[in-house]
């Protein structure tokens, strides 16, 4: 028997076994039931991976412990009743070879198991609804989010040896614990912030035309991309500065701002200055779980200047939107209508 079984047993299974490599294969396979045995199970491990059943580790061992006591059941028995010296100097051979087999097949199946298990991620999402106190969510490297209404956020279960890479579809405030080894990663719909340590808010609504990222402290790369992941903008930003992507559009504002009127929301305070009607509606919808209708296209454009709390009923809401009793509202159910007088 060719001391080579346990890779022929490997390109069989991978069906890319030689004329020669199939014939000592049969010549092995054909030897005693228990090889018969050995290779089946193998091939039921090996299917089961290439499927991607991944047998876990209880199994395997299970697996290579049933596949020894038979092997080591029939030296035991078998062997010894035996006289032939030949027979039973072969019969120790393929049972080696057999054992090595089994031993290869089993660290290819584990290996790729280990492989898959290794970069293998395991998210956590994280889903938040109306009118709620912000939701602070503690990451595996240390770092606090402080998550807003109405927003879904995912982030590894454990982050990997390059960088810290997570998602968020609304709104949160970041404070992330320094690594220049690991850069921390932020992805938004058509935008991307890099940052190693520093606090920053971000408000970015996959529904929404446009994203808005604050910085608080620290120092942020943010990079904007276009609807076929081209990069477009790259921006570093320094504390207090605000900058406005036009998803729409693919430009970008930077402006000087007051960084707690960006973050006065984590105390249930929504601040607008000369802020677009528009704006001011679609966040609130988010908030108070409403939807806004504006039929004046021209009056949607209007800018404001306010303040809403988190706690503010739907009707208290529409009050202060018309407190100039410049519009007519209409409330049905959970859509509020605002018609220009």
């Amino acid at each position: 028997m060719n001391n080579d079984i346990p890779e022929i047993l490997t390109r069989i299974l991978q069906e890319n076994q030689t004329e020669e490599e199939m014939r000592l294969f049969l010549q092995w396979y054909r030897t005693s039931q228990e090889n018969k045995e050995i290779f089946f199970r193998l091939k039921h491990l090996y299917d089961r991976n290439k499927n991607g059943l991944t047998p876990d580790d209880s199994e395997i061992e299970a697996s290579w412990e049933r596949l020894w006591e038979k092997i080591k059941m029939r030296t035991s028995t078998d062997f010894p009743l035996r006289t032939d010296e030949n027979t039973r100097k072969s019969s120790r051979r393929i049972i080696t070879y057999a054992r090595a087999a089994a031993i290869a097949i089993i660290l290819i199946v584990t290996g790729i198991y280990v492989f898959h298990k290794e970069h293998e991620v395991t998210w956590v999402e994280i889903k938040t609804g109306i009118q709620i106190e912000p939701q602070t969510i503690q990451l595996p490297d240390g770092s606090e989010i402080r998550l807003n209404a109405s927003s879904l956020f995912r982030y590894p279960k454990k982050f990997n040896a390059k960088n810290r890479e997570v998602y968020l579809d609304g709104e949160a405030f970041f404070t992330v614990t320094k690594n220049e080894r690991k850069p921390f990663i932020v992805h938004t719909d058509k935008q991307q912030v890099n940052v190693l340590g520093t606090e920053f808010n971000v408000l970015g609504y996959s529904v929404d035309p446009y994203t808005v990222t604050t910085l608080v402290t620290g120092k942020v790369k943010l990079e904007t991309f276009d609807g076929e992941n081209n990069l477009k903008n790259e921006i570093v930003m320094y504390p207090d500065q605000q900058v406005y992507f036009d998803k729409e559009r693919n430009t970008t504002t930077v402006s000087d701002i007051v960084a707690p009127d960006a973050t006065s929301w984590m105390k249930g305070v929504y601040s607008f200055k000369d802020t677009p009607l528009e704006e001011i509606t679609r966040r609130l919808e988010k908030i108070f779980g409403v939807t806004i209708v504006i039929p004046d296209k021209a009056h949607r454009s209007e800018k404001y200047t306010g303040k809403f709390f988190s706690n503010q009923t739907v009707k208290e809401v529409v009050q202060i939107l018309n407190f100039q009793e410049q519009f007519r509202y209409q409330l049905n159910n959970d859509t509020i209508f605002l018609y220009k007088k």
